[in-house]
């Protein structure tokens, strides 16, 4: 059974390239497509425990015009991991580490309709990271709890990296600088396909987050921004391993967080930013309580934008703390291709570990827009 399962996973991937590659040769003024294929791979060293490791990431993504305003969008992931992870660090200083290995996982399957000038609507599968915390300063770092903070990761099976789950999800933007979000969740994500398509509040619970951002932006330059928001949900008291099930007692939680990007001042051709990102879970069920981040970053180091940055998490939970140190550099070496090392120095509980990564990435994308 695993063989073929194995064997439809890479099925399905190849039809999912074959697809995009035939929709880069194709084009109509009736249907606009878009197209995106990204790949990183990585080393990871664990100076302190003599441990080395390599991880691969491969994201393949595309959207296609149905009626004015609306598109069918999927993206789909596979990776492949060799002596994965390195550490045992909370929070996870590599963000590109999925866990098992598979070749296909589907992270965002749906339909997406613009209404009018102000709406946004999307029902389908989703995650919260690309909502929420993937943004322009946060996506330099490659530390886990720059994507989602772990009082929600750590608190609720929500749809995060490499999970989704079925969702709808609304955007209201009155004016160029104010966004409101609203999603709704089925309560427990999943990676397999057979459990990702359903919806079961009175086993699963519901999941609920929520944000309004400021965003100072004018054009395409990123200026800064500044979001709070919230985290509310049911999930299952206990998950039954042997059926793969949850059983029906529901708990309650909630979490509150905030993310603020800043560029401060021009140096040169460079110009230097600074975020700063944190939340609470407070709940005595929360596995972690309470989050903080802050970090400095710095564009335009290299003629092509290269990019450094240094960022410091700390998590406090219900059985410790960890605190994570991350300085990192992101330089594009061709026009899809970039390089980036880190260094990471990781104390969890009274324990310090010091780990490297280096990372190559490539990114192609293209469509009749």
């Amino acid at each position: 059974m695993k063989n073929y399962q194995t064997f439809s996973n890479r099925s399905i991937l190849i039809a999912i390239t074959a697809s995009l590659l035939w929709l880069q040769g194709y084009e109509t003024k009736a249907q606009k497509y878009e197209w995106n294929v990204a790949g990183i791979t990585e080393g990871a060293w664990n100076m302190t425990d003599k441990k080395t490791g390599w991880s691969n990431l491969l994201e393949i993504g595309g959207s296609i015009g149905l009626w004015k305003g609306a598109k069918l969008e999927a993206t789909a992931i596979g990776n492949y991991q060799l002596d994965y992870p390195v550490a045992e660090d909370i929070q996870v200083f590599s963000n590109i580490d999925a866990g098992a290995n598979r070749a296909f996982r589907l992270i965002q399957g749906g339909i997406s309709q613009e209404l009018g000038k102000h709406w946004f609507i999307f029902a389908g599968l989703r995650n919260v990271d690309m909502d929420h915390f993937c943004t322009p300063f946060t996506g330099l770092f490659t530390g886990s709890s720059n994507g989602n903070f772990p009082v929600l990761s750590c608190n609720f099976p929500l749809a995060t990296f490499p999970m989704a789950a079925l969702s709808i999800h609304a955007e209201y933007r009155p004016c160029d600088h104010i966004t409101f979000k609203e999603t709704v969740y089925n309560g427990v994500a999943d990676d397999r396909l057979e459990h990702q398509f359903r919806i079961r509040p009175d086993k699963d619970g519901v999941f609920n987050i929520g944000s309004v951002s400021y965003d100072l932006n004018t054009g395409k330059k990123h200026e800064g921004s500044y979001t709070v928001g919230y985290a509310l949900g049911t999930q299952p008291k206990e998950v039954d391993e042997e059926t793969e099930g949850t059983k029906d007692e529901l708990t309650y939680n909630y979490a509150l967080w905030a993310l603020a990007e800043q560029n401060l001042c021009n140096i040169g051709r460079t110009k230097l930013g600074a975020l700063l990102q944190g939340g609470m879970a407070p709940a005595e069920r929360s596995t972690c309580r309470y989050y903080w981040g802050a970090g400095l970053t710095l564009g335009g180091v290299t003629p092509n934008d290269g990019q450094v940055g240094i960022v410091v998490n700390r998590a406090i939970l219900a059985d410790g703390t960890e605190t994570s140190t991350e300085l990192t550099g992101h330089f594009p070496v061709f026009e899809h291709f970039a390089i980036q090392p880190a260094v990471h120095c990781i104390r969890t509980n009274g324990h310090t570990t010091f780990a490297g990564l280096m990372r190559l990435s490539f990114e192609f994308g293209g469509g009749n827009k």
